[in-house]
Order: C-alpha cells, then sequence, then structure tokens
C-alpha cells in the first residue's frame, strides 16, 4: 500500500518563444566563426562537454569584444534568439542576437542546419572558444557546440534544485545532531538515535521529507536490531511510515517507537488474546472504523496508531501549555487511554487502576525517556 494521499508536484521545463526576423538587419558587434568541429549534440553530451571544457560561466561576448587578445583559448557560452541564416556548401551561418542586445553572426556544419534552420524561432545555446582569426575588431570565435538554449536552462534548473535538497538535507542531519526538546515534567532532551544515516529506499526518498531522510537511517537500524526477523521490505515500510505519520500528525517519533516496543516489540503479524492486532495492537473496532483493508500490514496500521496517538494527546493537552509542547501527564494520560480506553480515564480522572494499564503506562514512559537520552 502507498502512503497516504500526497500530493505530488510536478516539474516541467518552458519553452522561450519569439519571431524570426531577417538575416541581415543592423545589429552591432559582429562575429564571424571558423568552421565548427562539432555538431549539435543532446544536451545532456552538450552540458557534459561544457563541464569537461571548463568553460567560464560569468565570461560574455561583450567583455571578449572589448579585447579579444587577452581571452585566446578560452571558453565561453553565447545565448540568445536566432534571428536568420544562410545555408553554404560547408555549413550554415546564423545570426544570434544576444541578451544584451547585441548580435553574433556564428556559423555551423550542415549537421547542425536542421536545429538552426526550424520553421519556428529558436534559442540556442553556443558553446564557443576564442581562436586566433582576423585581427580587428572582429571577434574570431570557434564553435565546440550546439544546443537548445530553453532545455539548457532546464537542466540547470534541475541541477539547482538537486543541489538545494543535497544542501537542505546536510543542513538537516546538522539540525538534528545539535538538535533538543524539553518536555514538561522531566529534564529529558531528544536526541537522534545512534548511527549515520545509510542508503534510502525507494520508499524513503519518495515520501520522506530532507528532514526525515536525514534520520531514516538510524531509525531502520535501530528496529531491525530490536527485531531481527523482520525482512528488509518490512524495516523499510515501518521505518517510512513511522517518520512520514509522525511528521505529518507532529508526533515525535521516538513516542511511536515506544508505544510500538510496548504493543508488539515490532511483531507486525502479532494478534493479542483479545483480538488486537499488528503493531499497534488495533483493535477490530478501530480497524473498521479507519476502514483498514489489512490490519496487519505496517503502512496501514501504523498510520491509524499515530492518528490515535494524536487525537489521544490532544485529548490531555494542558490548557496553558504552549503549542506543540508536551507534558509528561499528557503522555501518561495519552498513553492509558490508548490502552484502557478514553471512558477509563475519564472514570477514574487519571490512569485507571489497571494493574496492566499501569505498567503500560510505565513502560511506554521509560522507553521513551530512554530513546530521548541516547
Amino acid at each position: 500500500m502507498h502512503l497516504g494521499q500526497t500530493a505530488l508536484a510536478l516539474r516541467t521545463g518552458y519553452r522561450n518563444t519569439r519571431r524570426l526576423i531577417p538575416f541581415g538587419q543592423a545589429v552591432c558587434l559582429f562575429a564571424v566563426i571558423a568552421h565548427a568541429p562539432a555538431g549539435a549534440i543532446p544536451t545532456d553530451e552538450y552540458l557534459a562537454l561544457r563541464r569537461h571544457l571548463g568553460f567560464e560561466r560569468g565570461l560574455t561576448y561583450a567583455t571578449v569584444a572589448r579585447d579579444w587578445t587577452a581571452y585566446l583559448g578560452r571558453t565561453f557560452e553565447v545565448a540568445g534568439t536566432v534571428n536568420g541564416y544562410m545555408r553554404g556548401e560547408s555549413g550554415v551561418t546564423f545570426m544570434v542576437s544576444l541578451r544584451d542586445g547585441s548580435a553574433v553572426t556564428l556559423t555551423a556544419p550542415a549537421r547542425d542546419a536542421s536545429q538552426i534552420t526550424r520553421a519556428t524561432s529558436l534559442s540556442l545555446r553556443v558553446l564557443v572558444r576564442v581562436r586566433e582569426g582576423v585581427i580587428g575588431n572582429i571577434v574570431p570565435l570557434e564553435t565546440l557546440a550546439v544546443a537548445d538554449d530553453a532545455e539548457v536552462r532546464y537542466r540547470e534548473r534541475l541541477a539547482q534544485e538537486q543541489l538545494a535538497r543535497a544542501q537542505a538535507r546536510r543542513e538537516a542531519r546538522r539540525r538534528q545532531s545539535s538538535a533538543t526538546y524539553t518536555v514538561t515534567g522531566s529534564n529529558v532532551k531528544v536526541r537522534p538515535l545512534a548511527g549515520a544515516v545509510s542508503n534510502l529506499s525507494e520508499l524513503a526518498r519518495k515520501h520522506l521529507s530532507p528532514e526525515a531522510q536525514a534520520i531514516y537511517g538510524a531509525y531502520a537500524r535501530f528496529i531491525a536490531g530490536w527485531n531481527k526477523r523482520l525482512s528488509a521490505d518490512q524495516v523499510d515500510a515501518i521505518t517510512v511510515s513511522i517518520l512520514y505519520f509522525a511528521e505529518r500528525h507532529k508526533v515525535d517519533p521516538r513516542l511511536i517507537v515506544a508505544l510500538i516496543i510496548a504493543e508488539s516489540d515490532f511483531r507486525p503479524n502479532t494478534t493479542s488474546h483479545k483480538g488486537a492486532m499488528g503493531l499497534g495492537q488495533l483493535m477490530p473496532d478501530e480497524a473498521r472504523a479507519f476502514k483498514l483493508t489489512n490490519p496487519y500490514d505496517p503502512i496501514q496500521n501504523v498510520r491509524v496508531a499515530v492518528n490515535m496517538l494524536r487525537m489521544k494527546l490532544d485529548m490531555y493537552r494542558d490548557k496553558d501549555a504552549p503549542p506543540g509542547q508536551l507534558s509528561m501527564r499528557q503522555i501518561a494520560l495519552a498513553m492509558a487511554a490508548y490502552n484502557a480506553g478514553a471512558g477509563a480515564v475519564k472514570k477514574y480522572g487519571g490512569i485507571p487502576p489497571y494493574r496492566e494499564t499501569q505498567r503500560y503506562v510505565q513502560r511506554v514512559l521509560n522507553l521513551y525517556r530512554r530513546l530521548c537520552e541516547g
């Protein structure tokens, strides 16, 4: 089963189209280019060549035009709209209006002609190198590769997003490693479970936030160590479910871990003598109320268990407590309600005098303290 009904944002590229203007329109700053050794290539190859040649991102045609002799052998890009072209036996000569209002006249081999001479306007990226040639105000350039400008921009944006996500993951790990949270009524300081982050599963990459991904490995190892009979897929599903629904319902994942240990010791297929099922020991009426198709499925079971825990925590929240702040009394009453029912807690004005419930509450609190204190 998939995790929740989450909306996925689709990232798409964009196209920049302009109207063709006649070749030969008056412009300033022209360039004559020698025949290019490279033809139009796929965008991935263009970007790979660009990286390999070490092109200078900040270098512009306008800068080179001031004194091209100072830039001999340097590689950079020009980008702009194709405004016209002329075919020749050895290739195609075309004019590109640059974004700063200037223009260059370039020559590419015949194999590039289909890309340059399309019926619609085309914005290009052209990788060029300054080379020796005609002396004077004309800048001698060598064409190295041609690519669709919109596609290059799209790939650059994807690369920036990947870099931002990587930085977010690093920042999340940094925050997680130094984060402490105080639970009212105790000196508990919450730290991550021990261990470095391991490789993410496909499920974790698809459904977890960067912050949750940063602690996925530690939780997966802890759960696998607690119940060594779990398969790798079971460990993955349980770990992702805990972290995903913990974040969704704003519940400390350590508290969820403590609850599951107290309920089932991370045995997803266990059934109690009273008929409670799975990791969170859900009763049949609870499974029906939440419309579970399989109460023993880790994802379904954890989803309902965390939902129920959140509702019970809200039920016993101290009115004067700051938003998001938990008290040990609140946690204890929520655990008592989870075990014995909210009616029993109301009847006795606190934790019911049932030996099973009192032992259960104490075990969850002790486990939670141990997890928080590392």
